[in-house]
């Protein structure tokens, strides 16, 4: 009589009800394959978490209070094509919550969340020109000069920092958060900027040790001030504006305008002001400011304001644009996280000679670089539409012959955008 396996008769003896199977005796079974250990899972799901994007933002966003002086900076002349002001992102958001006082729920907010996200660094390309009026009044004319924006191009950079969901590699080169030194001027819990007690500008007689993070979440929610505010800031680093700016201008150049060029570098979410949740902040940031401003007690307010608010600017993350080595033959060299300045305005150079010439204003990040698709995804999004076939290629024809007319304007031997 055939022999069962070991196997199948432990499996005859447990389940009655499942079909079983003869196998020679001399079969020969297959080790398992070896189950993971505890420090191989552990470091899988490590891996895994660093890799996974940041997580989104539980706390309430508050938009920072407009300056006062915003509406005479923004005023509209009559040409409105030309000196509209295009807006960008703030430098800093607020945040106000009661759990932010406590030192645990403030660590992991700053640690685990605004740790992680990157600002929002962007070139700035603008053309203007001092335009003359005469204005006509009932004792004397008057001349006045406004001056009179004629492109404003906004192109980021965002997406050529570093990444930060590959936070074991950003950890170490790309992506660096710190403390403040105790030699560093910052806000250490005061309305002015100190150094550490027992510390110089080049010399450390106090403490040791700096403080981390920690340490300075348990001081800021260990105050007993009620009006404090700590704040965050992200830095861009290794990013060389001149170099762009000398390369941005001569491609404005070659369009021959002959206007004022202004180039800079914005860079918005740069910081994060956490406020203490007390009435007097919360009306800080609401239309009750305006009544300050326009009955002048802000003469009062503010320097009792200035001196009554602690300030914690201690933990800053500098995200690399690009960053400088030394090779074991002592050479230095410099080494960057997607691609260089003059790769970066290469790429683009095509596209803001193009934004120029059709006096563009507003924000050209999503266009491609490839000029005609450019022009087309502009027209789509500028041209209004009537909903009549024949209607829409006639405006499509005719704004293409107004674009072809201002290029060639503006290759003339005179130029275009002077002052006048």
């Amino acid at each position: 009589m055939d022999r069962k396996s070991p196997a199948a008769a432990r499996s005859t003896a447990t389940y009655d009800d499942v079909s079983m199977h003869t196998t020679r005796s001399d079969y020969n079974y297959d080790d398992p394959f070896g189950l993971p250990s505890y420090n191989d899972s552990v470091a899988a799901s490590s891996s895994a978490h660093h890799r996974a994007s940041p997580p989104a933002d539980e706390y309430a966003v508050i938009a920072p209070p407009k300056p006062a002086s915003e509406g005479w900076h923004t005023r509209k002349s009559r040409n409105q094509d030309c000196s509209q002001q295009v807006r960008i992102g703030a430098e800093t958001s607020l945040r106000m919550d009661e759990r932010l006082v406590h030192p645990a729920q403030l660590y992991d907010y700053v640690n685990d969340y605004l740790r992680l996200i990157k600002p929002q660094p962007m070139v700035r390309v603008q053309g203007w020109h001092w335009q003359t009026r005469q204005r006509v009044g009932k004792r004397e004319n008057k001349t006045q000069q406004e001056r009179v924006y004629d492109f404003d191009v906004v192109l980021s950079m965002h997406n050529f920092l570093p990444s930060s969901t590959d936070r074991d590699a950003a950890d170490d080169v790309w992506w660096v958060p710190h403390s403040v030194e105790n030699s560093d001027k910052a806000h250490r819990g005061s309305w002015r900027k100190t150094r550490a007690k027992g510390s110089t500008q080049h010399i450390e007689v106090g403490e040791d040790r700096k403080p981390e993070l920690l340490d300075w979440c348990e001081d800021f929610c260990s105050n007993t001030s009620a009006l404090k505010i700590f704040r965050v800031s992200r830095n861009v680093t290794g990013l060389d504006t001149d170099a762009i700016q000398e390369m941005i201008v001569p491609l404005v150049r070659q369009t021959h305008y002959r206007g004022h060029i202004n180039i800079t570098f914005p860079i918005a979410d740069k910081n994060v002001d956490i406020y203490s949740p007390h009435w007097i902040n919360r009306a800080r940031m609401t239309w009750v400011r305006w009544i300050f401003y326009l009955t002048f007690l802000w003469i009062f307010t503010w320097p009792v304001l200035l001196f009554t608010t602690k300030r914690w600017g201690v933990y800053k993350v500098d995200w690399r644009f690009s960053h400088e080595f030394v090779e074991s033959d002592g050479t230095r060299r410099k080494r960057y996280a997607t691609i260089s300045e003059h790769e970066w305005v290469r790429r683009h150079a095509n596209l803001i000679k193009s934004l120029v010439l059709d006096k563009f204003h507003g924000d050209a990040t999503t266009f491609p670089t490839d000029v005609d698709e450019a022009d087309a995804q502009r027209r789509r999004i500028s041209m209004p539409r009537a909903g009549n076939g024949s209607l829409d290629s006639a405006l499509s024809f005719i704004q293409g012959g107004v674009g072809a007319w201002g290029a060639l304007n503006g290759r003339g031997g005179d130029g275009w955008g002077a002052d006048c």
